[in-house]
């Protein structure tokens, strides 16, 4: 999987201003009105995270937003909701660091002519490799319950010269495959190995659908959901697919 940036902003928290603006993919954004919208995003991640705001997603439904503000500067980027959200945050602290060291001093005493930044758009493009920052694999969770079943129809593939790829997890993301009504034993949650919520959420682990995916569909926050799939691994019961 690639993660693509589609639209790159740099921001003065203090004016709202748009500082350097850098468009990769086919999200489109007007930019005069956007500065203004993201930096109230900002100053409401600030007052809603009690200050600690270094870092937010904003789901967008199609794709997220993802904020990085320090020292006064905002640098935000729209990016596919499968994307990896810290390999972003990492490239765009970056981005800030570096226009910092070289236009920190001036901020101070700025202006507002952002002419002065001029050929900063060739370092960002060169740091976000043009918006195709990262090529990762995908790790898809499964239930071993579910393994032979899917493992038969990877070998259906295979003798028809295919392989599953990205491709093929989004044409069945609404969809359920036939071993996916397969259960554990209910002993786990009497024997208290899983509760309730745990169980639900694993049988959504059916190979198809990843980490992302799940939280969407069971309508939990990803970073819970990435807790339980540690502890349902932990317990060994999962496995990982790799998805080129």
């Amino acid at each position: 999987m690639i993660v693509i940036l589609h639209n790159v902003y740099l921001i003065s928290n203090f004016t709202g201003i748009c500082l350097i603006h850098r468009k990769y993919g086919t999200i489109e954004f007007n930019q005069d009105l956007v500065s203004g919208f993201l930096t109230a995003l900002k100053d409401f991640s600030v007052e809603f995270s009690k200050g600690s705001g270094e870092l937010k997603i904003i789901d967008m439904q199609i794709f997220y937003l993802l904020l990085v503000f320090k020292e006064g500067i905002l640098c935000t980027a729209a990016a596919d909701k499968n994307d990896d959200a810290k390999i972003t945050h990492k490239v765009l602290s970056d981005i800030i660091d570096k226009f910092l060291d070289k236009f920190g001093t001036l901020m101070k005493d700025w202006s507002g002519d952002v002419r002065l930044f001029q050929g900063f758009e060739n370092v960002m493009d060169d740091m976000l490799k043009n918006g195709h920052i990262a090529e990762i694999q995908i790790k898809i969770p499964i239930l071993k319950i579910f393994e032979k079943d899917f493992a038969k129809s990877q070998k259906l593939l295979s003798k028809k010269g295919m392989v599953l790829s990205e491709e093929d997890l989004r044409k069945v993301r609404d969809q359920k495959p036939a071993w996916a009504s397969k259960r554990l034993p209910t002993q786990v949650i009497v024997q208290g190995f899983l509760n309730k919520e745990q169980y639900r959420i694993a049988h959504l682990a059916d190979g198809f659908h990843t980490v992302a995916d799940i939280a969407e569909e069971a309508g939990v926050p990803k970073a819970e959901i990435d807790v339980m799939i540690d502890d349902l691994d932990d317990l060994g019961l999962l496995k990982f697919i790799d998805v080129k």
